[in-house]
């Protein structure tokens, strides 16, 4: 079973606090960057850091993206 739990630290010893709860084996540290946003801007935020992935893929050479032709033609 799993718990999930936000902490919010509001100075500049996060990241020592952080740094010492992911010293623990049973605590994973997940970072969320929509995390406190609601509605339209959780799915904006949620699309652009698809693309950013996309982006990466590509230029890996995992990704193929579409060529200009293919995307005038889709129109």
């Amino acid at each position: 079973m799993e718990n999930i739990i936000t902490i919010k630290i509001k100075d500049n010893k996060a990241k020592k606090v952080i740094q010492s709860l992911a010293e623990i084996k049973f605590i994973q540290i997940v970072n969320d960057p929509t995390l406190g946003l609601t509605g339209k801007k959780k799915k904006q935020a949620k699309d652009f850091l698809s693309a950013l992935q996309q982006a990466k893929l590509a230029e890996q050479g995992k990704l193929k993206l579409k060529t200009l032709d293919q995307l005038i033609n889709e129109l």
